[in-house]
């Protein structure tokens, strides 16, 4: 290596290059062979064409067969380019996600489907589910439960009249920062999401306890208003900094540094098993019934499925009167899985099947 000069190594990179380029469009190519397959053995129109457990596999061979120099993270980043690039290929993707431009759900999305993907935003989380449902978007991306701050209201509202889908999940570390034109010693109010000032209460607390705190659709919709109104600020991303033109004066500033959202991608079908996949559904039991709800959930026991979360909502039925959430491990289309869920029906009013997906939580949060 020592005796090889410049131009030898700049040769050597445009040979690999020119490979590169070839193999890159026999895998697109192949994919889009793939996609003609699917089409001719299956009779619905709805098969996705982003399947979430063959990509999780996918992502899990490149980390095996990795032995650098470049990262995982690296090598993680060019193929979600070449897995957007193919399924643009397959089909015109769209994906609509909640929030103005710079929101964390639409980083999230970039973050899930890469560049070659059109995307657009909505002003509230029930357009996200509409979009899709309407089928005015073949996905759509909504925020769940954040790590600091819990469950997304909205979306679990939404879930129990929507007729949608979760086909994945997917997950992102929430950095929030304290934007703003003016300087810190003249902000008098401070716009963001609910999420965002719960996941940031001890900083509001202690740096900004007699500013008004002012609800905003999105933190992106947040530093929107922030970047035209004086003596305000907002609580968003360092991308909306910059989208925006706002001034970032203060880093960091969520609660807990480890600070994570979940995400559902929305489709109108869900993936097949995968091997390691969560189904998340909802049911109503009769309040009046002592014991309904732990009859319910006891059958979970028996069949040795555990529960990762368990939530509950209002039904608008009646007064206190509640929904239920439930997460399991396992796909519906399981066994074991299948007889508890058929089982269930015995002490419920009412259940629903939300969707099963591949479970995509990063080691680091496990």
């Amino acid at each position: 290596m020592e005796n090889l000069d410049l131009q030898t190594l700049n040769q050597q990179i445009d040979s690999i290059d020119t490979k590169l380029v070839q193999l890159l469009n026999e895998r697109a190519c192949i994919s889009l062979n793939i996609e003609k397959v699917k089409k001719e053995e299956s009779s619905d129109d709805n098969e996705n064409v982003h399947a979430p457990g063959r990509e999780k596999q996918t992502f899990e061979r490149i980390h095996r067969l990795n032995y650098g120099p470049l990262s995982s993270e690296s090598l993680g980043a060019i193929y979600r380019e070449i897995i957007s690039a193919s399924i643009s290929l397959q089909k015109d993707v769209s994906i609509a996600y909640f929030g103005p431009l710079g929101s964390y759900t639409h980083q999230a999305a970039i973050e899930r489907f890469g560049d070659g993907i059109n995307y657009f935003p909505q002003p509230t989380i029930s357009d996200v589910f509409d979009s899709v449902e309407k089928r005015r978007t073949t996905y759509g991306i909504v925020p769940f439960e954040n790590s600091t701050y819990g469950s997304v209201v909205a979306t679990l509202d939404k879930f129990i009249s929507c007729k949608t889908h979760i086909l994945a999940e997917t997950y992102l570390r929430i950095n929030h920062c304290l934007l703003s034109k003016s300087k810190f010693s003249s902000l008098n109010k401070v716009y963001s999401h609910p999420q965002g000032f719960g996941q940031c209460q001890k900083y509001l607390d202690m740096y900004l306890k007699e500013v008004q705190r002012v609800d905003a659709l999105s933190t992106s919709k947040a530093a929107e208003i922030a970047a035209s109104e004086p003596y305000s600020a907002a609580i968003a991303s360092i991308t909306c900094a910059e989208l925006y033109g706002l001034d970032v004066l203060e880093k960091d500033i969520q609660d807990v540094k480890n600070n994570v959202t979940r995400f559902f991608i929305l489709g109108s079908t869900s993936d097949k098993p995968s091997g390691d996949d969560k189904t998340f559904i909802l049911f109503t039991v009769d309040h009046r019934q002592p014991g309904a709800l732990c009859d319910a959930l006891s059958i979970f026991k028996d069949h040795n499925i555990n529960l990762t979360k368990i939530d509950s909502r209002p039904s608008l039925q009646q007064p206190w009167h509640y929904v239920f959430f439930i997460e399991l491990q396992g796909h519906k289309e399981e066994g074991e899985v299948q007889k508890a869920l058929n089982e269930i029906n015995e002490f419920c009013l009412d259940i629903k099947i939300l969707g099963s997906y591949p479970n995509q939580r990063p080691e680091s949060l496990s």
